[in-house]
Parts: C-alpha cells; sequence; structure tokens
C-alpha cells in the first residue's frame, strides 16, 4: 500500500498511494483527524472518545474506538496507525500533512524576511497559503481539540498573509495590494500592522490622501475598541506620509521593524504582549550593535529580558540574555538608570536560576536609595519573581504593596498591573480569605486595557477557582483557553501551566493515571523552569495511582534524590512535596513519607499552590496527615487531616474537602478508637454528597 497523505487546510481529505480514499463516515474521519492533529504523539483511548461524544459517552466507548480504529487499519496503511499505551499514534512524515507543510513554509518565509531576502520570502509564504482550501479542520466544529487546532492553525494563516504583504511591498510587487488590505483591515479593525500596510500601499499608490484618511479610520478604531492612541509604529508611518518621505515609495518593508525599540517596548510595556516586543528587541538590538547605540542597546537588553524572570528556557537562549545584558552593562554608566535596570536584571536571573534572591535584593536596596522610580520597579517586581517559595510571604507581600506605590512615580503601567498583580497573587498563596477582591481588582485594571502576560496570569487563575468550586468542565475548558491567552502573549509557561491545571482537574476527578504518557513527555520540556520538579512529582502519583509503581518509584527517586530537603523552594515545591507524599503513601514509602512530613511541617497553615496560584492542591494538612498515616501514626493523621478539612473549607476548595474527608475517614478507621467507625461513616457521606454537586465526570472514590 502506498504512502498516506492528510488534508486538513479546507475539506478533510485523505489519499492513499495519490489515490482518494473514503475512510468511512463521520466518526471514523473524525478519529483520524485527532490523530493527525497530534501527529507523532500518542492519544489515549479515553481521549479519543472525549472527541467524538464529549463528556456523555456511551457504555462500552473505549471498546468502540478500538473497533472504529481497527476499521480505519483496515483502510489505510497499519503501519502508520499503531498502539501505544494509552492509545494509539499516527506516524506520517512531516510532508504527508498540509498542515505541517505550511508551517514549515511559513517559518522559512518569516525566516527570510527578516535576513532581508524578501523574494525568497514571498515565495515561500505563497507556497503556504495555496495549500488552504478552506478553514482548517472546517468540517468538525463539534470536536473541541480540533477546533481548537483549527483556530492556532488560522491564526498562522493570518500573520502569513502579513508577512506576504511586508515581501510584496519589500519587491515592489504590490498592485492589487490596496483593495486586499481594504478588506482585511475591514475584517481586523484592531490590527496595527495592516493599517500600516494599508497606508504604504495606499501611498505608493499616489493616494496621500487617503493614505491619512486610512491613519484616521485606525486611529478613531483604536480609541473607540480599546481607548489607546495608536502605537508608534502607526505614528511613524503617518508622520512620513505627512512628509512625504521618499523612502516609502522604496521598495522596503514599513511595519514594526521601521522603529523596532519604540515598537517593542510599546509590545513589553503596553500591550504585555512578550512575544511581538521579543522580536522587535532583537531587531533593536542588532542594530545598535551595528551601530555602536549604547543607549538602544541596553534598552533592547533590557527589552529582551521580557516581564518575568527567565523567560528564556533553553540554555543556548539564557546564556544568550546573560552575556548581552553584561554587554550592554559595560557600555553605559552603572550608576545610570540603564545602569541600575541591567543590574537588577542580571542579578534576577542568576538568583532566580540558583534559587536564591541575595543579589536581586541587594539592588533593589540600591535602586530604593537612589530614588528612581523606573529602575526600583523593575527590582521589586523582578525580586519578587525570584520569592515564589512559601517562606518568605511577608517579604513578598511588602514588595508588592511598595511596587503599588511607586508605579505612581514611574509613570508607566506595566508597574501599577504587575504590582497589583503580585498582590493578587500573594493573597491566594497566602489563603488570604480577601484574594478573590484583590482578583477582582485586577480583573478590573485588564478591563480598562489588556495586558496580555498579566492576563494569561488572571485567566490561570480563575482556572484554579473553577477548580475549587468543582466546575470541572468549565475549568477544563479555561484551561484551553488561558493555554492560547499564553500561547498569544509569547510565555514559554503556556504549556507548562495547561498541563498542571490538567494534572488539577484529573487529580480531584480521580483520573490522575490517564496522564501518564503526557507527564512522561512534559517533564522532558524544554520551556519548563530550570527549577520547577513538580513534573517529576506529578508523574509519580499519577503512575502510582495508574498501578505501575516502577514508573512511581523511579520519578519519585529523580524527585527527592538523595533527599527532598534539597529541592530549591521554587514556586512549585510545596506542590512538589505533596506529590512526593502522596507517592510515598501509595507505594508504603515510610522513610520518605517521614521526612517529607519533616519538611512540610512549618507549612499547614498555607495552600498547596503551584506557581502564580495557577493551580491550588488544597491544604498542606491533607499531605501532612497522609504522611503520618504512611509511616503509621494515626493519632497525628486524624489530627491534620481534620485541620485539612476545615481548612479545605475555608478556602472554599470543595474537592479537596472531599478527598480530605475520605482521607481523614481512613484515619479514623486506622486508629480504630471509640466513636471513630461512626465518625468515619459520617466523613464518608458528606464527601459523597458533596462531590455529587461537581460538573464534569465525578470524583471517584480513593
Amino acid at each position: 500500500m502506498g504512502g498516506v497523505d492528510l488534508a486538513v487546510l479546507g475539506p478533510f481529505e485523505v489519499r492513499v498511494g495519490g489515490e482518494p480514499r473514503d475512510v468511512g463516515g463521520p466518526r471514523l474521519r473524525a478519529l483520524l483527524a485527532v490523530l493527525a492533529a497530534e501527529a507523532g504523539r500518542v492519544v489515549s483511548v479515553p481521549a479519543l472518545g472525549r472527541a467524538l461524544w464529549g463528556e456523555r459517552a456511551p457504555a462500552h466507548a473505549d471498546r468502540t474506538v478500538r473497533t472504529y480504529l481497527s476499521r480505519l487499519r483496515g483502510t489505510i496503511d497499519a503501519d502508520v496507525l499503531l498502539t501505544r499505551s494509552p492509545g494509539y499514534v499516527l506516524h506520517l512524515p512531516p510532508a504527508a500533512l498540509d498542515a505541517t507543510r505550511f508551517e514549515q513554509l511559513a517559518a522559512e518565509g518569516r525566516r527570510a524576511l527578516a535576513a532581508g531576502e524578501p523574494a525568497a520570502a514571498r515565495k515561500h509564504l505563497a507556497d503556504a497559503l495555496a495549500l488552504w482550501r478552506g478553514g482548517a479542520y472546517e468540517e468538525f466544529a463539534g470536536v473541541e481539540t480540533l477546533a481548537a487546532e483549527g483556530m492556532r492553525l488560522d491564526r498562522l494563516r493570518h500573520n502569513a498573509v502579513q508577512d506576504r504583504i511586508d515581501a510584496d511591498l519589500a519587491t515592489g510587487e504590490d498592485t492589487g495590494l490596496v483593495a486586499e488590505l481594504e478588506a482585511l483591515t475591514a475584517e481586523f479593525p484592531g490590527h496595527e500592522r495592516l493599517w500600516a500596510q494599508l497606508m504604504t500601499a495606499l501611498y505608493r499608490a499616489g493616494r496621500q490622501g487617503d493614505a491619512l484618511e486610512a491613519f484616521r479610520r485606525a486611529r478613531h478604531g483604536l480609541i473607540t475598541a480599546s481607548g489607546v492612541e495608536p502605537s508608534p509604529v502607526l505614528a511613524e508611518v503617518h508622520r512620513r506620509v505627512l512628509a512625504h518621505d521618499a523612502a516609502l515609495r522604496a521598495s522596503a518593508v514599513v511595519t514594526v521593524s521601521d522603529d523596532a525599540l519604540a515598537a517593542g517596548e510599546h509590545a513589553l510595556l503596553e500591550d504585555g504582549d512578550l512575544r511581538t516586543g521579543r522580536e522587535h528587541f532583537e531587531t533593536a538590538y542588532a542594530r545598535a550593535e551595528r551601530t555602536g547605540d549604547a543607549d538602544t542597546l541596553a534598552r533592547a537588553a533590557l527589552g529582551l529580558g521580557g516581564v518575568w524572570v527567565h523567560e528564556h528556557r533553553t540554555c543556548a537562549a539564557s546564556a544568550s540574555l546573560l552575556t548581552r545584558v553584561r554587554y550592554a552593562l559595560e557600555r553605559v554608566d552603572p550608576g545610570s538608570s540603564l545602569g541600575h535596570r541591567l543590574q537588577a536584571r542580571l542579578a534576577a536571573e542568576l538568583d532566580y536560576e540558583a534559587g536564591t534572591h541575595e543579589r536581586i535584593l541587594a539592588v533593589a536596596g540600591r535602586t530604593r536609595a537612589a530614588g528612581d522610580p523606573v529602575a526600583h520597579a523593575e527590582a521589586l517586581s523582578l525580586a519578587h519573581h525570584c520569592l515564589l517559595g512559601p517562606d518568605h510571604t511577608q517579604l513578598r507581600h511588602a514588595l508588592a504593596t511598595e511596587l503599588v506605590a511607586v508605579s505612581g512615580h514611574s509613570g508607566r503601567r506595566t508597574d501599577l498591573v504587575m504590582g497589583v498583580l503580585w498582590d493578587a497573587v500573594d493573597s491566594f498563596l497566602a489563603a488570604d480569605p480577601h484574594a478573590q477582591r484583590r482578583l477582582g481588582e485586577l480583573d478590573d485594571l485588564l478591563a480598562e486595557r489588556k495586558h496580555l502576560a498579566a492576563g494569561f496570569v488572571a485567566d490561570a487563575l480563575h482556572v484554579m477557582l473553577h477548580i475549587r468550586a468543582g466546575r470541572f468542565r468549565e475549568a477544563e475548558a479555561g484551561a484551553q483557553a488561558c493555554a492560547e491567552v499564553g500561547q498569544a502573549a509569547g510565555d514559554f509557561d503556556a504549556l507548562g501551566w495547561y498541563g498542571a491545571q490538567l494534572v488539577a482537574i484529573r487529580w480531584f476527578q480521580g483520573r490522575l493515571g490517564e496522564l501518564v504518557p503526557v507527564l512522561d513527555g512534559l517533564m522532558h520540556s524544554p520551556t519548563l523552569s530550570p527549577i520547577d520538579n513538580s513534573y517529576y512529582a506529578a508523574l509519580a502519583v499519577a503512575a502510582a495511582s495508574a498501578g505501575d509503581r516502577r514508573t512511581a518509584a523511579g520519578a519519585l527517586a529523580r524527585l527527592c534524590g538523595d533527599d527532598p530537603g534539597a529541592l530549591p523552594r521554587s514556586s512549585t515545591w510545596l506542590i512538589s512535596l505533596c506529590g512526593a507524599a502522596e507517592t510515598a503513601y501509595l507505594l508504603d514509602d515510610r522513610a520518605t513519607a517521614a521526612r517529607i512530613h519533616e519538611l512540610l511541617r512549618p507549612f499547614g497553615h498555607l495552600p498547596a499552590m503551584a506557581s502564580l496560584g495557577i493551580a491550588c492542591f488544597g491544604s498542606v494538612h491533607h499531605p501532612l496527615g497522609t504522611t503520618a498515616l504512611t509511616t503509621g501514626d494515626a493519632d497525628r493523621a486524624v489530627t491534620h487531616l481534620r485541620a485539612a478539612v476545615r481548612h479545605n473549607l475555608a478556602l472554599a476548595h470543595w474537592p479537596a474537602v472531599v478527598f480530605s474527608r475520605r482521607r481523614h475517614a481512613e484515619a479514623l478507621l486506622r486508629r480504630g478508637g471509640p466513636g471513630d467507625a461512626a465518625a468515619a461513616e459520617r466523613e464518608l457521606a458528606a464527601a459523597d454528597e458533596e462531590a455529587r454537586t461537581f460538573t464534569g465526570p465525578p470524583v471517584t472514590a480513593r
């Protein structure tokens, strides 16, 4: 049988040996499409079932899925559709899927455009766009995962169209662009890049008045929709039209690269758009390096650092950022504002990777003394990011409060946004009963004007609250939407946070074992923070829950090493130890349980939360009770688990209440004192009653 080719950029088509092949009815086509979207990755049988029937899968759904897949194997080459626990994987060469070819060609076009080769870029991009015959996965609008993938591909298509227009302008092939751009700006009125392209095309066509009118329409639309003035990039094109700038008539791309530094700072500081900011700052840094412009070099290096600490996750990218910051620092006055800002960035990057905070706190002390509000605001925010472990609750609160105050003097909206964001995060991490008020303040601030990076965190906090409320279906949909926001912002935590949210949902549904293959891959992702060990803990618990003791023991050993006390006090330290506590319980590892109990004991008053509050696993008293249960101390287990129920009630974390009631009942039965059996029965009845209120698949007994 010949090779298999799939087309998803329009009506779904299957070809075998170059000939069209009918693979069967809608469900068979949907199954193959889901596997195509995940080509090269294992998709579990339950996940395939949910793709077909949502949360209302019929009885014996898994058996039906396997039957369908057996039929598909009889229709297409069985060598490309393989069984891999816990499901199936479609192995296709990249050229066999039109969506993959599109992404490769579009990326080649973008690289050629950035390298100053517009003719080559134009060809690659035209070839990429020619693959589209309609909407991506348009036949499968009712399949949630395929609808999301279709949206992602549509966004990439839109970007490729704009890149192709840049290439057209750069090569002088701009005939007909005005009509195309008029239609595009009508469809996407908030995309300033399209308006800049339209103004350029109109000016080249000898229509200066129309170009100025296009700017007026763009400005009116931006102010009406978002309350913001056009970016410096669009304003610069407007100025050049007014000045009859001859360069506008030349074959050159007139877009974000024309004022890369201003565009980068606008994207980062005003919009919280990390991805766009990085692109502009790369251009600005390279230009400043060639021209010897030390001021621009320093500002571009700072911009490349982004909003958070350690945004550049790979070793090469992280080393490159540090090299650039040091290089810029050598070329500016160390006592200047830029000097202070560069010192803060360098100190924070070094501290974060080492799991320390002394350097950045020292720099914050110097910026405070210098009275430089911009440098001090940045130092405060960076210092806060280096202090997300459970030991520094009061210091974090002080830093966030000071940042809000300093933002009134820095003149930068982003400093106020970050101060309010950190204050909201701190409130949740400290189990403050008014935490949701703080989140409401952040929501109101973001409603006035979007800030993608902060919006990503706010959305994640709302997902966490859905999980606490037992609204699993809403939480899962929200987690996917949140990941899309993170990807749009260019935040490298988008995948890791989505994984953490899924772990929390599946954990409280009693379905964590389903995620073993996903977690096995995620824990090796280069986008994870270098001091994040939570995925080893998640894999250990998931494997133990699924009965895979070997994988669980291996993951637990990798997590704990010689001593779990050596783990860095990162933003995932608490949940990593909570996962280790549960794994030790499931594996009856008493020595590990005893050590974890010792480490967690000072933090029983806190919730076990991941990162910036993105996932909450309930009171730390729950793993303390679990470790006591594992070591055979039933009295201590009862005390901790009773406290866990009370704390989880205060958190309004109803799934955690259910889990702690059930574990408390187990501890009571093990203790076996007078009245313990009756108390255990009451706890189990209360847990079952509460679990019935949750949406989505029910919480199962543990």
